[in-house]
């Protein structure tokens, strides 16, 4: 009666003796049987905690027996397992980890692994870091969400309600960790701003920081008052300390410029900073050149708070020994006084102090000045044409580094060839001028019919240079058609396109198929060449039967002969002698059209009999024939029906 073993758990209840310890003898297995031994799963079914209290149907339906010692009685699959059904429903990060990384307990006296009996608490996994504070740190969810277990972009906290120090300000925008150093989030000492921020003054103004500054402002961004009570930023935006009590007032660009610039970030004292003379914050770049013409004189003299590189007080003509004229007044001061150089070394300045001389001194003992000025130093006043090569035409516009390049302006030779490029290979030789002129270089003066060997009329007038010459190709082996046009007719006609065309269009000769085996007359002469000479039909190895181009409209029942009956001036009508067939048109016949008689085109072995033609007269029954005999000629005439005979 044992259906089979039961399964390794089981085992001990194997045997016929064991078998009301599972089944009722009136209800089958009843789920109490099973919860009698599994204590632990009643309990939480009692309690309508975890999965079974969740799931419907009986213990059966999911854990069946007899099946064998190896079987598996619960069938969980790890993987299709809806953890919802437990009642904690695994959501953001927690649905990436492995069963066992939180079901860690193992079975009452078993090792094997069980599914029940873990806390929902965040604890129970997770470590807690804060370190058991009070308040909102009791619940995890009010920070950190299950996406990351960071802390939430939102944080369910309020800083001002839930703790003592309320966020005002730029307090806001401060990141938690930037102040709560470890992350126990312990309460921090707030008393005084020192607490968190060091005091850059050392102690010069006092432990009171909200004198000066405000976190709504920003504590790090001191700024000062002017006279005018406008908030002038010094690092950002306004504070209410007003420099223009101290010694020493800000004006101009000084009212932009940080305090701890002047000040510096680990004086001791502000007031020990050095404001008296101009050198006292700032570095002189001239180095007392000044100092033995301007004893008297300060930076003041040439610069101003507003714009230190300003100059508007230096006047170089009336301050220096060197009048600046034309383009010198436009140039920056840095460009002739490099590092900060400003005393002139020579007595009597020359151009090549400042300027290289692109001469490399092959117009020495000339001065500059014999050539430039000050109005614009690529401007020139040399006369080209008291040279070997006066500029003329095109010339004249061409900047003078363009022939004279690398500093080269004597030795040139005036062959156009030095510097332009002969695009015509040699072909047509060294004496440009043939063709150019510095005019125009491109405005050519070349004669084809009288400086070639191949004469231009028609067509070829209107063509470009490089339509024929293309590539730099001057010169061609041969002058024939074919050189230049691709032959449509492959061959077949030969090379003298002349025959045929013509340059003023290159249409076709009238006659031109006269000298061919195939003369054109009449219609032929009007239709064009590719109705007979399609690109898939050679010229030459055209047929000269009509068929070849006409269908036969006889079908065959006359001869191949088309112009026997037809000509090239008009096909139709025709010129068919009928009294050759065995039957004479007389009479009425010769007003007939061919198809009247010739039904469906039928025009050999067709019979000469009156009745075949004029069966509906012959079966007349008023006057009746049908006694008559089929010799119609006998009673009737072709030149008219009637009267009869």
């Amino acid at each position: 009666m044992n259906p089979g073993p039961l399964s390794n758990p089981h085992k001990s209840l194997d045997g016929l003796k064991n078998c009301t310890k599972c089944h009722s003898a009136s209800q089958g297995l009843p789920d109490q049987k099973c919860l009698d031994c599994h204590t632990e799963i009643n309990e939480r079914m009692q309690a309508k905690k975890g999965y079974h209290a969740r799931v419907q149907g009986d213990c059966v339906s999911c854990h069946s027996e007899h099946k064998g010692r190896d079987y598996d009685l619960t069938g969980l699959s790890r993987l299709q397992f809806d953890h919802t059904d437990t009642g904690w429903p695994l959501t953001g990060a927690h649905r990436q980890q492995d069963c066992k990384d939180c079901h860690k307990q193992k079975r009452p006296n078993s090792d094997r692994p069980t599914y029940l009996g873990n806390d929902s608490r965040c604890i129970s996994c997770h470590t807690n870091i804060h370190k058991s504070q009070k308040g909102a740190f009791k619940t995890c969810q009010n920070c950190h969400g299950t996406r990351n277990w960071q802390p939430r972009e939102k944080l369910n906290f309020n800083h001002n309600s839930q703790t003592k120090f309320k966020l005002d300000g730029a307090h806001i925008e401060v990141g938690c960790f930037d102040c709560h150093k470890n992350k126990t989030w312990a309460p921090l000492p707030h008393q005084e701003c020192s607490n968190c921020h060091a005091d850059p003054h050392n102690g010069s103004f006092g432990s009171k920081c909200s004198d000066c500054h405000s976190t709504s402002a920003g504590w790090a961004n001191s700024g000062v008052k002017v006279p005018t009570g406008t908030a002038v930023k010094a690092s950002g935006t306004s504070s209410s300390f007003d420099h223009d009590k101290t010694r020493f007032p800000l004006q101009g660009k000084h009212r932009a410029v940080s305090c701890k610039t002047c000040h510096g970030a680990k004086i001791g004292k502000m007031p020990t900073a050095k404001f008296a003379d101009c050198d006292g914050c700032h570095t002189s770049p001239h180095k007392d050149q000044f100092q033995k013409i301007w004893k008297k004189k300060a930076c003041q003299t040439c610069h101003s708070t507003y714009g230190y590189k300003n100059l508007n007080k230096f006047k170089h003509n009336r301050d220096a020994r060197y009048q600046l004229l034309g383009q010198h007044t436009k140039v920056a001061c840095s460009s002739c006084h490099p590092n900060g150089r400003y005393r002139w070394l020579a007595s009597t300045p020359d151009c090549d102090v400042c300027h290289k001389d692109p001469h490399r001194g092959k117009y020495e003992p000339q001065k500059c000045s014999s050539c430039h000025n000050f109005d614009g130093f690529s401007s020139k006043k040399f006369d080209h044409s008291k040279t070997r090569f006066p500029l003329v035409g095109k010339h004249k516009a061409v900047a003078c580094k363009s022939c004279h390049g690398g500093g080269t302006y004597k030795g040139l030779t005036t062959d156009c060839k030095d510097c332009h490029n002969d695009y015509h290979q040699g072909q047509l030789g060294n004496e440009c001028v043939r063709c150019h002129a510095p005019i125009a270089f491109n405005d050519i003066a070349f004669d084809h019919n009288t400086g070639a060997r191949f004469r231009l009329d028609g067509k070829h007038l209107e063509n470009t240079c490089n339509q024929c010459h293309w590539g730099g190709k001057y010169k061609f082996e041969a002058l024939n058609c074919s050189t230049c046009h691709a032959d449509v007719h492959n061959g077949t006609h030969g090379k003298e396109c002349d025959r045929c065309h013509t340059t003023s269009g290159f249409e076709m000769k009238d006659g031109f198929h006269e000298f061919g085996e195939y003369t054109l007359k009449g219609v032929h002469n009007q239709l064009e060449c590719s109705t007979c000479h399609n690109p898939k039909q050679p010229v030459r190895a055209h047929p000269m039967q009509c068929s070849s181009c006409h269908q036969d409209p006889h079908m065959g029942s006359l001869s191949n002969s088309c112009y026997e009956c037809h000509s090239q001036i008009s096909w139709n009508p025709a010129t068919f002698m009928h009294n050759q067939t065995g039957f004479d048109l007389t009479g009425a016949h010769r007003f007939l059209d061919c198809a009247d008689c010739h039904k469906n085109r039928v025009f050999g072995g067709m019979p000469t009999e009156c009745v075949f033609c004029h069966f509906k007269d012959f079966d007349a029954t008023a006057p009746q024939h049908i006694n008559a005999p089929t010799t119609c000629e006998s009673c009737h005439f072709t030149f008219g029906f009637r009267p009869t005979k």
